[in-house]
């Protein structure tokens, strides 16, 4: 949940400041639903990423682990 959140401020961020950019920056209700629909459409590509993102602080890839599974596995 905190990778996500913090995916999801990202890309929060970074929709308002293109929609600031191309003039719509005033209009502060529009550019929430804009971003709220934005974030719904992202969802499951956010909750993906933010997977790998964690997964990849507590799991390293150990090459000689990698060899040593693939003989016990070819052994069967």
């Amino acid at each position: 949940m905190y990778v996500s959140y913090g995916i999801g401020v990202g890309i929060s961020i970074a929709v308002y400041l293109l929609l600031f950019l191309f003039g719509y920056g005033d209009q502060l209700l529009q550019n929430f639903f804009i971003i709220c629909g934005t974030l719904i459409l992202l969802m499951p590509y956010i909750n993906a990423l933010s997977k790998v993102i964690w997964a990849s602080f507590f799991f390293k890839y150990d090459p000689a682990m990698s060899k040593k599974s693939k003989i016990n596995v070819s052994k069967k």
